[in-house]
């Protein structure tokens, strides 16, 4: 145990504070984590830094606000107390925004009374955490605290709290966008007249770049959009929402299926990053078996018919590279019996421990052997054999597939 005010003992000081670390490290909330570092330090580090008391700020427009107050600062009357507003042009603020940390008292030519008195603190220290400085923690410090150790521990746990709050951060934005992205994918399996549907996608992260949607624009009609987003992660799945509410916003608007694409090439060009694309199918399908699609960029899909397949690739290139590119419409006819495989690149290029891909070829071979099966029953069957064939493979992509079987008896659903 290190005594009271030992001198420059790091390591010691590290053991010390290794408790607080995985206190923070633990917290699943910004303040949670800022206050348990606050009250950690001012509670069990006294003897040992000088902490006396402290306070945590955070930022608005023009200020930093008190919020919460903890130790020694919080004793007597009439002192500043949470609300108490401190300018942003403060020097001291700015000087500490630009350091990341001090250590200051009245003897520094920018101290100012009239901000500094009503908080009736003598020497103090302070550090700024928060991607965009949105937080100030300050502590109140006895007369004879060992400012090296201070400034050593503050830094130490300042890294801390500062890769926890970016963990909290983007562990809220995957949250949101997964509420998001659950809502793009169907609640249920849509129903039209004389076909059997059904679609899953499994993504390597928590979200994904691969997503499905059914589209229902008539009781005779059904849109199927399959979409692939370039990378992994958060902004995979922020792009592939895109995609989808780009579609739906053009087929309510009335908009053709390949003027729909077209437009939503040009503003995925505009706001997209250079080296980001997405590529796309959409389709859309009739009671009666037709099926007129817009392949921009995707694996292309299966049409399976009179044990064979048939690619379909109209369409044109990835979303976004290029503003001005035209795309084409493709048809088939769906007869009984005939199915549809849609799906994504992260099926077919699964390895093997041989680094040898899936391929559409056994994607082909398990349709054909299992052609009789219900699109539920077949999606799962996909899934399987690609997870057989590459049981050790870090699912390096995001999977998706989607069966649609026009059925023999079309009173069957």
């Amino acid at each position: 145990m290190v005594g009271p005010r030992r001198k420059n003992d790091y390591w010691g000081l590290y053991r010390q504070l290794e408790k607080t670390i995985r206190q923070i490290e633990e917290s699943s909330q910004s303040g949670n984590a800022l206050s348990i570092f606050l009250e950690s330090l001012v509670n069990q580090y006294h003897d040992t830094l000088g902490i006396a008391g402290g306070r945590i700020y955070h930022r608005e427009a023009g200020y930093y606000e008190l919020e919460t107050m903890v130790g020694r600062c919080q004793e007597g009357t009439g002192g500043a107390g949470p609300g108490y507003r401190i300018p942003s042009s403060y020097p001291v603020i700015r000087d500490l925004r630009e350091r990341r940390l001090l250590i200051s008292d009245r003897s520094n030519p920018d101290f100012d009374p009239e901000i500094e008195g009503p908080l009736k603190v003598d020497t103090f220290a302070a550090i700024v955490v928060g991607p965009d400085d949105d937080w100030i923690i300050s502590f109140t410090l006895d007369p004879d605290a060992n400012r090296e150790n201070v400034l050593y521990s503050l830094n130490t746990v300042r890294h801390v709290i500062n890769g926890q709050l970016r963990r909290i951060d983007t562990e809220t934005d995957i949250a949101h966008v997964r509420a998001i992205q659950s809502n793009l994918f169907p609640r249920k399996v849509p129903r039209l007249e004389g076909y059997d549907v059904f679609g899953r996608s499994k993504p390597i992260e928590a979200v994904g770049g691969d997503v499905f949607s059914f589209i229902p624009l008539a009781h005779t009609t059904l849109g199927i959009l399959v979409a692939d987003s370039s990378g992994h992660g958060l902004p995979a799945a922020l792009q592939a929402r895109d995609v989808v509410m780009g579609i739906r916003m053009g087929l309510a608007d009335e908009f053709k299926i390949v003027h729909t694409v077209e437009k939503l090439n040009r503003v995925f060009h505009e706001t997209s990053l250079s080296s980001k694309f997405v590529s796309l199918f959409y389709g859309e399908m009739e009671e009666n078996g037709n099926f007129i699609y817009c392949n921009a960029g995707h694996v292309p899909t299966l049409h399976y018919h009179d044990d064979t397949f048939i690619t379909l690739r109209k369409g044109g290139p990835v979303l976004g590279p290029s503003p001005d590119v035209r795309y084409a419409r493709g048809y088939v006819l769906m007869q009984r019996d005939d199915i549809l495989v849609f799906y994504t690149d992260g099926i077919t290029e699964a390895h093997d421990n041989h680094e040898e891909e899936f391929g559409r070829e056994r994607l082909m071979q398990v349709v054909r052997e299992n052609r009789s099966r219900g699109a539920r029953e077949l999606v799962q069957l996909i899934f399987d054999a690609v997870e057989r064939f590459a049981p050790d493979d870090p699912l390096q992509d995001d999977r998706t597939v989607v069966i649609a079987k026009r059925l023999t008896d079309p009173d069957v659903t």
